[in-house]
């Protein structure tokens, strides 16, 4: 029963999202706002300060949950694109060379130094430059058979729903 209900929230939430008319840009502001959130420490808040960030810039709230939620996982990833970005304008304190060098010492040592900060800025700029405009060239391409598909799908749930 209370799955039902969520898969119904998110159904809808979906439609709510891909319905959006014009406001492309609203979208893609939101989902490059919540994804740029994955570069800094949220410390397992992450995705919900991402859909609060999206909102305050005036971005649309459900893909700014959507960006925070994608790169939520490879925050070791992160920590070290951070780290070698940071690394080119500053030289850290303890040496990351490669992916086994972050360890739980390491991150305790060099996560609120210069040259992460400096990474997580940049990389932050790039990567949510790169999301805005990919979300802007692939929006108006998915939209119709994603509306389409959720439209499918609602129609199967109301039937279930009638029927059982």
């Amino acid at each position: 029963m209370k799955f039902s209900v969520i898969g119904d929230v998110l159904l809808f939430q979906a439609i709510r999202f891909f319905r959006l008319r014009g406001s492309r840009e609203k979208g893609a502001r939101g989902f490059a706002v919540g994804l740029t959130c994955n570069f800094f420490p949220t410390f397992g808040f992450g995705a919900l300060l991402s859909g609060f960030l999206a909102r305050l810039c005036g971005g649309n709230i459900v893909a700014g949950f959507l960006g925070g939620s994608l790169l939520a996982f490879f925050w070791p990833v992160l920590f070290f694109l951070n780290m070698r970005m940071g690394a080119l304008f500053l030289r850290p304190s303890v040496p990351v060379e490669e992916m086994g060098d972050v360890t739980p010492q390491s991150i305790d040592a060099l996560v609120w130094g210069q040259t992460f900060l400096i990474g997580a800025v940049l990389n932050s700029l790039i990567f949510g430059g790169l999301a805005y405009v990919g979300f802007l060239l692939l929006y108006a391409r998915v939209q119709p058979f994603a509306l389409r598909w959720l439209r499918r799908r609602l129609r199967k749930r109301r039937l279930k729903n009638r029927l059982g």
